[in-house]
């Protein structure tokens, strides 16, 4: 972690914002709802949307040899989408909802011009952003088997 910003939270986007600055960023999001079988990220699409699930199960899906495999569920708390709003390249899997699940979506070019007028905000979030990534290279590592990233 960090050694400029205290750890505020737990949830892996907003580790770092007071309660108060939470609240604005989240109010930056559209909330909407996924009926189970709804498609929130499609393979290949080129979209710079960052999502939070709020609530629900959605499924991680991967096309492997023509099959859809489901390769991770997630919930409450977790982030999809980190990666192409960072450098907006094609979403690598799809993610469909396996439930009924609500889910907080903040556009890129909205997002980061609302922070660009607050830079201490925006300097949270991308610590927290690069946090996550690192966390999910580490896990990726371990479930491979491989040597630890230096």
């Amino acid at each position: 972690m960090n050694n400029i910003y205290e750890l505020q939270s737990d949830h892996p986007l907003f580790r770092y914002f007071t309660p108060e600055e939470r609240s604005r960023i989240e109010a930056m999001a559209k909330v909407f709802t996924l009926e189970e079988g709804g498609r929130l990220i499609d393979e290949n699409e080129i979209d710079s949307t960052i999502f939070a699930v709020e609530d629900g199960r959605l499924d991680i899906v991967i096309n492997r040899h023509t099959q859809p495999q489901v390769i991770a569920s997630v919930g409450p708390g977790d982030v999809l989408g980190e990666v192409s709003f960072i450098d907006d390249s094609p979403r690598t899997v799809s993610v469909i909802a396996a439930e009924e699940s609500t889910v907080r979506a903040w556009n890129k070019a909205t997002l980061t011009t609302e922070l660009a007028k607050e830079p201490e905000l925006l300097a949270k979030l991308s610590i927290a952003l690069a946090e996550l990534l690192v966390e999910r290279l580490r896990l990726s590592v371990r479930r491979q088997g491989m040597v630890r990233p230096v």
